[in-house]
This record gives structure tokens, sequence and C-alpha cells, in this order.
């Protein structure tokens, strides 16, 4: 079950690296990012700022999806490397958005994405609890 639910976490990631290459006002201004800033008063990324930034946002994101999808065929061996990745990016969101707002760093689209990441990891840890300390393949849940 973790193989594939890494494997469809990299086919998403694909799919918001093509959103964000072609269109990335569809994610920036979603109801997602829109109901985050109203939450949180986070500002919302704009798009048309910097097109050379998004399009390299849009490379790596897709590059980390083909990166989930190599690791889903993989085997076991690969998953804590995806679960620390995902988790990492996760923590990483949640304290640039904690920084003062007057820094201009944190957006509701890096919380959107930091909250996603906790989720994955979470389901990730609850499909193969070996993730956690790196064992080889952990107890599988049923």
């Amino acid at each position: 079950m973790s193989e594939a639910l890494i494997r469809y976490k990299g086919i998403a990631d694909i799919i918001v690296g093509l959103i964000l290459a072609l269109k990335p006002s569809i994610i920036y201004e979603s109801f997602a990012a829109q109901t985050m800033h109203s939450l949180t008063g986070l500002h919302i990324s704009d798009a048309s700022i910097a097109p050379g930034f998004n399009q390299s946002i849009a490379c790596m994101v897709a590059a980390v999806g083909v990166g989930h999808i190599v690791a889903s065929r993989s085997g076991p061996a690969a998953h804590p490397t995806i679960f620390a990745m995902n988790l990492t990016w996760a923590i990483l969101g949640f304290c640039t958005c904690a920084t003062p707002k007057t820094w201009g760093l944190g957006s509701a689209t890096l919380l959107m994405t930091s909250c996603s990441h906790t989720l994955f990891s979470l389901g990730l840890f609850w499909t193969d609890p070996g993730v956690w300390g790196g064992q080889k393949q952990g107890k599988k849940r049923r």
C-alpha cells in the first residue's frame, strides 16, 4: 500500500508541476489558498510577478514527482528517504510561515503545501511505520 501512496503522490506532483508551468494562478488563487489566506492572513502569491521563479518551482515539483515514482518501484528501502524528504518540506514550510509577516516569506500557498506534505508523511507512516526508524520495512497495517 505504501508503494501505491508514493506512486500517486509522484503523479500528483507531476500534475501540479504542469499546472505551475502552464497556469500557476490555478494553484495560487485556489479555494484552498484563499481559505489559508483568510484563516491566517498570509499573503496569496501573485503568479504574474515572477514567471521565471514559477517555472523553477514547476521544474522542482515535477522532478520530485518523478523521484517519487522511481522510489515507489525501488522497494521498501526507498521509503524512509521519501518520508524524510516530505516531512522536511512540511517542517521547513511551517517554520517559514511562522516567521513575522513583515518578512514576507510565508504564504498561503506554502502553508497549503506544508499541510499536504504533512498529510502525506502521516499516511506513509501509517502504511509503513518502518519509515521512521529507517528499517528495511516496518510492520504493515491492514
